[in-house]
């Protein structure tokens, strides 16, 4: 049960994307800036911190943390919280390497390259265990398999991005050649149906919101993760290697896994009641509009996805929010076996569970 009361102090919510100046990343907009040195509680104060988020905050895949600002999860831990939105994972990675952000989160598909290069990025806790990835046809001619892709025209957010690398690993994972899917950009929407209808395209990825609402608005719409799921990706929180040697900072970041993980429990503890608690405070406060979340079916749909099968361990070996050191080791090897990363690494390196909260 849902305990947590909001408090009247009210954390910033910054809307602008993160911009670069002067060959350094620095945060534009509203609450952007250093955080401060003090740790959560000091003094009776809260501790200014901002997080960037790789993509706007329009999708059930950021609930834990739109959960937890507007539930007062992280004024709870001591924490005035500043969520800043730029465009993609790399964005959110360079941010967070030139100083703009403490902590963001990415999948490793993007952020083990950058691990592999040097770079002093370490995970401190895991998001999500899995990719909820759908893949979109029509029942005509459906794609609920790998094998149902070779030949054709796949369609994507953007080339180059996380949902070609699963499709990569999907295809590879098969034994079928990547030059055997034709890529193409279109907009991840419910109007790239008719694109599909019209034979232009066979299929498009999209994230689980738009697939679920593309699912029910569309009778001859096929959704389905068609291979993607079993794709290893782990999406992780992820700071600097400064920042862990920072006590203020790390201060900041214990407390900051400690609200997301309360915040995620009651979301977990609020499936009986159908997420209305969870769903009456993120529509009450006004911090958010995206159309999955002013549709109940919808929306109670993809929490169930989430807090079943996305943010926690399938097995329940694993507690909330801890890296799962076997899970990174066979990611790692999967990668390496297509030919995403050189090998030679250990990936037990690049993990830290020291500041998730004892489970």
């Amino acid at each position: 049960m849902i305990t947590a009361v909001r408090p009247s102090r009210r954390p910033r919510l910054a809307l602008m994307a993160a911009s670069l100046a002067v060959g350094a990343l620095a945060l534009s907009g509203c609450g952007g800036g250093a955080d401060t040195a003090t740790s959560p509680g000091e003094g009776g104060e809260l501790s200014s911190m901002t997080v960037v988020t790789f993509l706007p905050l329009e999708s059930f895949s950021f609930a834990p943390e739109m959960f937890a600002y507007s539930g007062g999860y992280f004024e709870k831990h001591g924490l005035d919280v500043t969520l800043q939105p730029v465009q993609g994972t790399s964005a959110a990675i360079q941010s967070l390497l030139g100083g703009a952000t403490t902590l963001t989160r990415a999948s490793t598909v993007d952020v083990f390259p950058a691990m592999v290069d040097g770079q002093p990025i370490r995970a401190v806790g895991t998001m999500a265990y899995k990719s909820n990835l759908r893949m979109v046809s029509v029942e005509q001619e459906p794609i609920t398999a790998p094998s149902d892709m070779e030949g054709k025209v796949i369609g994507m957010g953007s080339i180059g991005g996380t949902s070609e690398k699963l499709l990569d690993l999907t295809l590879d994972d098969a034994g079928i050649p990547a030059d055997a899917v034709t890529r193409q950009a279109v907009p991840v929407t419910a109007a790239t149906l008719e694109v599909v209808r019209q034979g232009q395209l066979d299929g498009y990825i999209v994230s689980l919101d738009t697939s679920l609402a593309i699912g029910q608005q569309n009778a001859d719409a096929v959704v389905d993760d068609a291979g993607l799921g079993e794709a290893p990706d782990i999406q992780t929180w992820i700071t600097t290697e400064s920042n862990l040697q920072d006590e203020a900072k790390t201060a900041q970041i214990e407390a900051f896994m400690a609200a997301i993980r309360e915040a995620v429990q009651d979301m977990i503890d609020d499936a009986p009641n159908g997420f209305a608690t969870v769903l009456q405070t993120l529509r009450e406060s006004g911090d958010w509009s995206f159309p999955a979340l002013e549709d109940d079916e919808v929306a109670t749909a993809a929490l169930e996805v989430y807090t079943t099968q996305t943010w926690v361990d399938a097995d329940g070996g694993v507690p909330l929010l801890e890296n799962d050191l076997d899970a990174w080791q066979a990611t790692y090897d999967t990668y390496v076996d297509a030919g995403m990363l050189e090998g030679g690494h250990d990936p037990g390196d690049w993990i830290t569970n020291d500041y998730v909260p004892a489970g």
